[in-house]
């Protein structure tokens, strides 16, 4: 498979047109159709079907098309660097506030030894708002709570913690080895996170599963800002086991039966990460 090839496979997945593609990369549309053809001799797979007058790609399509972006980007990326072009040398990240509390410093210090000229902007949100704004190609990747179902987006997990039930030292709750998610919910000093923050979709998905209906006492966005109102004695709440690890004032008390959440990097289909972007994600990810 040559480089022009794959220009022109991403062109047609892009743009939905052979005659577009043709006109974008300056080619005749039977060469394209032709080179097009050439591959998928090679592969033995279709990468195209028509749907009126659109052309769209198969599974196999958008494969070739994600691996074009990939080695086009990495090929613009490198002879950029070479040629001391700054836009080669940067990375937007999105990240919710507990992934960006507790797992991006030390990775990013990993980070800056290998990767030391880089430009990196990270900006924190929720779940449904990093996402949103991936769509819309404002980051390179975001890490989010999982899971996620966008045909839009290729999504991959990175790793699953445990959710614990944060609670002040005197609360009744803390002298107990587990407490139930019904139990929890039935707690009239209930914290929840914002819908599409933290880990409100768990609650809201147990509810409906269970035809539970819950009021929170307090609803706050900010997971740093509902520990620091158990730490006050003002209610209790569902945390990430990593968000406690040297909270004063709170005990986590494991939930019964045993609550996990999963966290995973998310891309627009066809977006390019560039290297060092694919050296934070390793970071990110436990050991094996």
């Amino acid at each position: 498979m040559e480089l022009h090839q794959l220009r022109y496979i991403r062109a047609v997945v892009r743009l939905g047109s052979v005659t577009a593609a043709a006109e974008t990369e300056h080619v005749s549309q039977p060469s394209i159709s032709k080179q097009i053809k050439g591959v998928e001799r090679e592969l033995g797979l279709p990468l195209f079907h028509r749907v009126g007058r659109r052309v769209l790609p198969t599974e196999a399509g958008l494969a070739v098309a994600d691996c074009a972006d990939r080695v086009l980007g990495d090929i613009s990326a490198t002879l950029s660097s070479l040629s001391g072009s700054p836009a080669a040398a940067s990375l937007r990240v999105c990240a919710t506030e507990t992934v960006a509390d507790n797992l991006l410093p030390p990775a990013m210090a990993a980070l800056r030894e290998r990767y030391s000229e880089v430009r990196i902007r990270v900006e924190m949100l929720g779940t449904d708002d990093a996402v949103a704004r991936v769509l819309a190609d404002d980051f390179d990747f975001a890490v989010v709570v999982l899971p996620l179902a966008d045909s839009r987006l290729e999504v991959e997990s990175l790793l699953i913690e445990e959710v614990l039930l944060a609670v002040p030292p005197a609360h009744p709750f803390a002298r107990r080895t587990s407490v139930s998610m019904d139990e929890a919910l039935a707690e009239p000093t209930l914290i929840l996170s914002m819908p599409g923050h933290g880990l409100r979709a768990m609650v809201d998905a147990h509810c409906a599963t269970t035809g539970t209906t819950v009021t929170a006492h307090l609803e706050l966005r900010s997971m740093q800002a509902i520990l620091a109102m158990v730490a006050s004695g003002s209610g209790i709440a569902f945390a990430p086991a990593m968000s406690l690890r040297g909270q004063e004032g709170v005990a986590g008390v494991p939930l019964s039966p045993p609550t996990h959440r999963s966290l995973g990097w998310v891309r627009r289909k066809g977006r390019h990460i560039p290297p060092v972007g694919w050296a934070l994600l390793e970071l990110l990810a436990p050991p094996a």
